[in-house]
């Protein structure tokens, strides 16, 4: 479900993870000028992302141009289509964080904290403290199942491990995480220069 301000249902990181692969795709056929609607139909009737059954492939590509357009920057889709893949990781958890309340909260509370502090440490116990009080903070998260909870824990992790801010799925290191600098300039147009400690840039002006 999509909100009317562009950002979706934070329930809906139980089952829409980080998704580079998809989001590459999608933005190669957006900065390449295919048209949205275009888009969604290739997904389906070409099966562009290769999944068994093209059930969820409509929902995906509606969700890939969703953080996409987020970006407001045309440039970062094409970064994000053709560049190196840890520079396209970055500005999908840019633009996550923009779509998604809870990821953005996550990663300033949690990991810009961390980074401030230089706590190179981020364990699941640490993930599911910060998803408890998410749910006490935000009445449209406190019905959330154990099972939810659970696996939006799991992208969380997915996340940190994708996009390179640690070394493996399972290790609790922060690693100390280097900003592509035309992301950086990107979220100072944004206006959202304070989300930059949460990508270990800690002068902010």
């Amino acid at each position: 479900m999509t909100a009317r301000d562009g950002k979706r249902k934070d329930g809906s990181l139980s089952r829409e993870h980080f998704m580079l692969r998809e989001l590459r795709i999608v933005a190669s056929l957006r900065f390449d000028g295919v048209p949205d609607d275009e888009i969604v139909r290739c997904a389906v009737d070409d099966n562009i992302f290769q999944y068994p059954t093209t059930r969820e492939a409509a929902r995906v590509a509606r969700t890939m141009l969703l953080r996409l357009e987020s970006l407001n920057d045309e440039r970062l889709v094409g970064l994000a289509a053709r560049g190196p893949k840890e520079r396209s990781a970055q500005i999908n958890l840019y633009a996550m964080m923009r779509v998604y309340p809870l990821m953005a909260a996550f990663m300033n509370e949690e990991i810009a904290l961390r980074f401030r502090t230089l706590d190179y440490s981020i364990t699941r116990a640490d993930i599911n403290g910060f998803l408890t009080r998410y749910q006490a903070d935000h009445a449209e998260a406190a019905p959330w199942s154990e099972s939810t909870v659970r696996r939006i824990g799991g992208v969380l992790v997915e996340t940190l491990y994708e996009a390179g801010y640690v070394p493996a799925p399972r290790s609790e290191e922060l690693l100390p995480f280097v900003i592509d600098s035309y992301l950086e300039d990107a979220i100072y147009r944004n206006g959202d220069q304070q989300w930059l400690p949460a990508f270990n840039v800690m002068e902010v002006l």
